[in-house]
């Protein structure tokens, strides 16, 4: 234990020393910055946030994304036992993650306010861009933590405000559309030199492209919260003018540096050669892409380091882009997943060896030929999955089949399979999840078309758009992943810090303890306005909504409804005979009809029609209601109705009550 805080504390030093991110004021509160820069500094600090703002550099990049996540999404596992073990959220790397976004953001807003002192108009340009990247880089943020400060630019703020995740996604779509209708043929080109710009190379219709498509990513993620500015938001990036990231050559992609070295590359590559051992292949992600397509196993697959080729122990059918993105294990050449819940003495042990599990396909170790790639941003084939789910739950109009092939080409050509496309779309075999690639093939559990749609997109955000996967598994509960359960209960011993039961699935980072001591009032906002248990793991954001738990006891689920169904039924018409008996049939009927239908409406444990709702029980969905106190309210209503009834009708004259009923006036 004390070797591995020697060592988290030497990596710590150097990252302060070798990043090329912005990070300098780290130990400063990024929500005041200092409005002190020359001019002349303004183009090479917001390019400084190009590479910043991905957070892709040395130390940080480690704590901030492979070592989290990666493995909330499960697309990778650490070979090495670092988060293998149990979801760990360690503060430090927490805190990290916060100042290292917030102080880009700072950085840009100093830049964007600079710019419009000195020249709106010749600068309208650049200061789209720097609006269009503030919000991205926000976004990365606002999705990991929830509420949180979203500093102006116009002026300086003493202490940004706390705002809601509602708050920030409208501003986003407001900054956006302002941003993509500012952009001016007139006015400078974003930088001085086209090669500033590591991403589009200074093309304004390509940012035009980024900044719309980032609209519709976003209007997607309102659609369990705010359907109805998701359909108006989607509207607006499908027929906006600006068009959408639509082809290999719109891709948003961050280039590496050139030598690989520490602090200078690209994360999985410094990952793997550095620190404790590979990144693996999933056990979730092995079930995805076994059997799906019906597409023998390539022949002459090595791992790129040792040379061994593969055993046979590997899928005789596989998705033809997964021995692509992994290969063989170093060791003894099997491809398999690593599988996920470790405890500590169970790490790189049985099925928790690395050793023998497949590894990240393109990395190679040191002293071999360095190889590197891009960072993938933002991708076609996630615009045309984006269109796809929004075209089959019938949000948009549109062909989601069309869309969701389209998608489904992209990401094979991305991975140089493209020979493979069509005889995979038309194959219903399925992997272990039940899902075939087939898109008209919608027969079976896992098998509907929204789960084809998020499967596929999984699949093709391997490795990059972890955080796109993560925020659809919290989302919609897709794909049908193995959710690995936290089972050390030394460590994790309450129901607010541990997800053995699958309600509990990660759902957010914790914000940085530095928050609860420097900036408290304005922490006790935030962690109020997530609601729900406060700052824990467990607590959903805003747009995660869709909480279902996976893999619920159905059969459990159906007794339980049909125990409620008959005792609601009893109870309300126990409540008729008393209402009836007391008052009039009429008002009776009126008031069990009432229940009824508020109880569609409703969310009040009173409403006892709410508890013969399957998606409203707590064995279903993650804050449902408990079946027993659904009976005992009912019961309580049953035994209250009988006493007053009995009550009633020892008082009064029934034959003259039944002439009333039959002869009113």
């Amino acid at each position: 234990m004390k070797s591995s805080i020697k060592i988290l504390a030497a990596c710590s030093f150097m990252m302060l020393g070798v990043t090329s991110c912005d990070l300098t004021g780290i130990n400063e509160n990024p929500d005041k910055p200092t409005d002190d820069v020359n001019y002349n500094m303004n183009e090479p600090r917001l390019a400084s946030t190009l590479r910043g703002g991905m957070i892709i550099d040395g130390d940080v990049e480690q704590r901030l994304k492979p070592l989290q996540i990666d493995f909330y999404s499960q697309m990778l596992i650490d070979g090495g036992g670092w988060a293998t073990k149990n979801y760990i959220q360690n503060d430090e790397w927490n805190n990290l993650t916060w100042q290292a976004y917030l102080t880009q953001i700072s950085s840009i807003n100093i830049v964007i306010r600079s710019l419009m002192e000195k020249d709106k108009d010749l600068y309208a340009n650049t200061i789209a861009f720097a609006r269009i990247w503030r919000v991205y880089i926000h976004s990365q943020a606002a999705d990991k933590f929830g509420p949180m400060p979203f500093p102006a630019y116009a002026t300086v703020e003493d202490n940004p405000p706390y705002k809601s995740v509602k708050d920030i996604y409208y501003e986003y779509f407001t900054e956006l559309d302002e941003a993509l209708n500012s952009f001016s043929d007139s006015a400078e080109p974003i930088f001085s030199d086209a090669g500033i710009d590591l991403v589009y190379k200074n093309d304004v219709s390509l940012w035009k492209k980024f900044g719309n498509s980032l609209r519709l990513r976003f209007a997607v993620r309102l659609s369990e919260v705010d359907r109805e500015k998701c359909v108006a938001e989607a509207n607006a990036a499908l027929t906006s003018p600006c068009g959408l990231i639509s082809s290999k050559a719109d891709n948003a992609y961050m280039p590496p540096k050139a030598d690989g070295s520490w602090g200078q590359d690209y994360n999985y590559t410094m990952f793997q050669i550095t620190w404790s051992g590979p990144i693996c292949m999933s056990k979730s992600f092995e079930k995805l892409v076994t059997n799906i397509g019906n597409i023998d196993w390539p022949a002459g697959v090595v791992n790129q380091t040792s040379g061994v080729a593969v055993s046979n122990v590997h899928p005789a059918k596989v998705d033809p882009r997964a021995p692509k993105m992994f290969q063989p294990g170093i060791e003894n050449g099997d491809w398999k997943g690593l599988v996920y819940g470790a405890k500590a003495e169970e790490a790189n042990t049985g099925i928790y060896q690395s050793k023998q599990c497949a590894e990240m396909g393109f990395i190679i170790k040191d002293g071999a030929p360095y190889k590197s790639r891009p960072y993938d941003m933002f991708l076609s084939e996630e615009v045309d999955f984006l269109k796809a789910e929004l075209f089959a739950r019938n949000l948009v109009a549109g062909d989601a089949k069309a869309a969701y092939e389209a998608g489904v080409r992209a990401s094979f050509e991305t991975w140089g399979v493209l020979g493979d496309v069509e005889e995979y779309l038309a194959s219903t075999e399925k992997n272990e999840a039940g899902t075939s690639a087939k898109y008209d093939d919608q027969q079976g559990a896992g098998n509907t078309a929204l789960e084809k749609i998020i499967t596929q997109k999984y699949i093709a955000g391997l490795p990059d758009l972890a955080q796109e996967a993560w925020n659809d598994k919290r989302r919609l509960n897709l794909p049908r992943l193995d959710v690995a359960v936290y089972r050390d209960q030394a460590v994790y011993n309450n129901s607010d810090t541990n997800i053995l039961n699958p309600q509990n699935f990660i759902k957010r980072m914790k914000y940085p303890m530095k928050e609860q001591l420097v900036n408290a009032a304005e922490y006790e906002k935030g962690k109020s306005m997530l609601g729900g248990k406060g700052d824990v793991v467990s607590t959903p954001i805003w747009w995660d909504k869709q909480l279902i738990i996976d893999n619920p006891n159905l059969t459990g689920l159906m007794a339980s409804m049909m125990v409620m169904s008959l005792v609601m039924t009893i109870t309300f018409g126990i409540i008729q005979i008393a209402v009836g008996l007391i008052v009039s049939p009429t008002i009776a009927y009126i008031i069990v009809v009432s229940f009824l239908v508020v109880g569609a409406f409703s969310d009040n444990p009173l409403v006892i029609s709410i508890y013969c709702m399957a998606l409203r029980s707590g064995m279903y969905s993650p804050g449902g209601y408990n079946m027993w106190l659904g009976l005992l309210i009912m019961a309580v209503i049953i035994m209250c109705c009988i006493i007053a009834g009995t009550l009633y009708a020892r008082r009064m004259d029934i034959i003259s009550k039944k002439q009333e009923w039959q002869n009113p006036e």
